[in-house]
């Protein structure tokens, strides 16, 4: 065989390998994208239930986010976001890593898509992050829920009761139940800042 015919065959071999990689790339990226539909239209029905049991629980969808914000009482708030991050990567933290890949290569199988959860009260950098592998496993870690895994085509009441652990805390957070809410900080806080009405210094706690 002469050099054209073999480097011929050698470049089909990296097609097919390329694929069949960004193939299962995508399936991930698409399996992520099928959990973020179910888990916002589960936060967006506990919101409903939330607004029936009394509390002010708004939702917004924008930009391919859910956007929820707890209002308990004058000044007492607090929100969160959550979005789907587009395409898939490798999963390096081993809290997310799916189980049966446990002994992990960096293998498309071993590829995972994220939904991210930020909230106001704890800066820009994400609380939340979502892993989902393209057979349908999700793992979640984060200050919302500290670890939780699931499938993502888990029955209804299932999911609509993990949302409601989200919720729960959030309206801990809004409303100071439960060990959530705030405490005062080391961090500098001048004459200037109190005749400037900036925020006081304090630090978000987080229940537990």
């Amino acid at each position: 065989m002469g050099f054209e015919e073999s480097a011929l065959a050698r470049l089909r071999r990296y097609r097919e390998e390329a694929d069949r990689s960004l193939g299962q790339v995508r399936e991930a990226e698409a399996t992520a994208r099928q959990f973020a539909d179910r888990l916002f239209a589960g936060l967006e029905y506990t919101a409903v239930l939330a607004r029936q049991a009394g509390f002010g629980l708004e939702t917004v969808f924008a930009g391919g986010a859910i956007d929820l914000r707890a209002v308990a009482g004058p000044d007492s708030g607090a929100g969160v976001s959550f979005g789907a991050v587009p395409g898939a990567a490798a999963e390096t933290d081993e809290d997310l890593m799916h189980e049966e890949l446990s002994h992990y290569s960096l293998q498309p199988s071993g590829y995972s898509g994220r939904i991210l959860g930020w909230s106001e009260e704890a800066g820009e950098a994400p609380c939340q992050t979502f892993a989902v592998y393209r057979d349908g496993v999700w793992k979640t870690k984060g200050l919302f829920v500290a670890r939780a895994r699931g499938k993502v085509d888990d029955p209804e009441d299932v999911l609509n009761g993990f949302c409601l652990r989200i919720v729960g805390r959030l309206i801990d957070l809004a409303s100071l139940t439960g060990g959530a809410g705030r405490r005062w900080s080391d961090e500098l806080y001048s004459l200037k800042d109190l005749l400037e009405g900036r925020h006081a210094p304090t630090a978000l706690r987080w229940p537990r």
